[in-house]
């Protein structure tokens, strides 16, 4: 049992995009013929002990207090198939994490979303270093929720480890799709190895920031795009699920949404131009794919009257409903309607924590979504966690989160703060 040291991580996860490159165009000829969700390839890339998860996990819970790691826990590596926004077959990069049972034993599975790293391949998430590029300390998170003994797998968004594809930024369709599609790549996983680990019937949906969106995206669209599938919760940490709330209350965002949109409806619909100042456009598509978030949130300014033009600007401030903005930009309106998550009655039990000094999400925006989710037939816990910024929300977040789960997939009744 170890846990890899950083730098060796870096080269391994350097040679492995160097490989998905590779096989990415020796299979793009079998994609289509795969379902949605199966398994293109696994690597186990090491096993953590109790101790080595509490090691990892130092850092990100310094200032909450260290879980406690009930279990070995098993990492993989592995690719499974998913549905690009066009339909394409997409291949989809994640990380699985297995705790290791001493007897059979069915377990909870967690899809979890990351929050915003960048749209470009060097900000993938799976290849995070803490120690230079503190994005989340994402494998620890994982890790500790396996070490509670839940199936955890991180998958992410549609377009890392293709080089010719920027993320699907915000995205509802390549969100909801790659969460369902790992639901469905754990329990073809399991399908095909003899472990004393398998999945029960419980299935939980999460995500940090964007993650949260990735989340709700998902309980909107499966109906339709995985109606074979079970959700029994929804947990966000300081999640976004109002794109056009994210572009006026924090701006430097906004870039990496209008050109993704672009890319993905066309600039003949979506066009910078109509949105963002001239002094922004020559130097955006090298911005875009050359920046990741650290570093994109000071190049750009969180105030949206120094990024947009005047007329997107009071267009997007007018009014929260969006009628001015339907009215002055339609197919821009048009998209961030498309792409609002969890505003449609999903009715899915969801916890939703928040921390009260977060800056990239008020308070007031989150208990706008709750209410929406209450309207929709949703029960809903909500926690407003005490001094809690937006990164310290998963750590300060993370009891709550394991109790609820557990409370739920034991078939006991979701909380509901919301009013009768």
């Amino acid at each position: 049992m170890h846990t890899p040291h950083p730098r060796r991580w870096l080269v391994c996860q350097q040679t492995m995009l160097v490989v998905t490159a590779l096989l990415l165009s020796l299979q793009a000829a079998q994609l289509p013929a795969m379902e949605p969700g199966s398994i293109l390839d696994v690597e186990l890339l090491g096993s953590y002990t109790p101790e080595a998860i509490q090691q990892e996990n130092s850092v990100l819970f310094e200032n909450a207090g260290l879980p406690h790691s009930s279990y070995e826990v098993d990492h993989y590596l592995l690719h499974f198939q998913s549905t690009d926004v066009d339909g394409s077959a997409a291949r989809i990069r994640a990380q699985l994490f297995v705790p290791r049972f001493p007897e059979p034993t069915e377990s909870p599975v967690y899809v979890f979303g990351a929050g915003t790293t960048g749209v470009s391949e060097k900000c993938a998430p799976i290849i995070e270093i803490p120690a230079i590029n503190r994005w989340g300390h994402f494998r620890a998170n994982m890790l500790a929720y396996a070490g509670e003994g839940f199936i955890t797998i991180f998958p992410e968004y549609l377009g890392f480890g293709d080089p010719e594809t920027p993320q699907r930024y915000f995205s509802k369709v390549a969100e909801a799709h790659v969460m369902l599609d790992a639901a469905r790549a754990v329990n073809a996983f399991f399908e095909q190895r003899d472990s004393l680990a398998r999945p029960s019937d419980a299935l939980f949906l999460g995500g940090f920031s964007q993650g949260g969106h990735a989340a709700h995206s998902a309980a909107d669209l499966q109906p339709q795009y995985a109606p074979e599938l079970q959700i029994t919760g929804l947990i966000g940490y300081g999640q976004t699920n109002d794109v056009a709330m994210l572009m006026r209350e924090m701006a430097y965002y906004s870039p990496y949404i209008i050109y993704t949109y672009a890319e993905i409806y066309g600039r003949d619909r979506i066009n910078p131009a109509d949105y963002l100042l001239p002094i922004w456009l020559p130097t955006l598509e090298q911005d875009i794919h050359g920046l990741c978030v650290e570093e994109f949130q000071h190049h750009y300014p969180r105030d949206g009257r120094t990024l947009f033009t005047p007329e997107f600007y009071d267009a997007l401030h007018a009014d929260t409903q969006g009628f001015r903005l339907a009215r002055v930009f339609p197919e821009m309106a048009q998209a961030l309607r498309e792409n609002r998550a969890g505003f449609e009655g999903h009715g899915l039990p969801s916890l939703v924590l928040h921390g009260e000094d977060d800056i990239i999400v008020s308070v007031e925006a989150q208990e706008r979504f709750v209410a929406a989710l209450c309207r929709g037939g949703s029960p809903v816990q909500f926690e407003v966690l005490p001094e809690a910024r937006h990164r310290d929300v998963r750590p300060d977040g993370f009891q709550y989160s394991v109790r609820w789960m557990k409370h739920l997939a034991e078939g006991g009744t979701p909380p509901n703060d919301c009013e009768p």
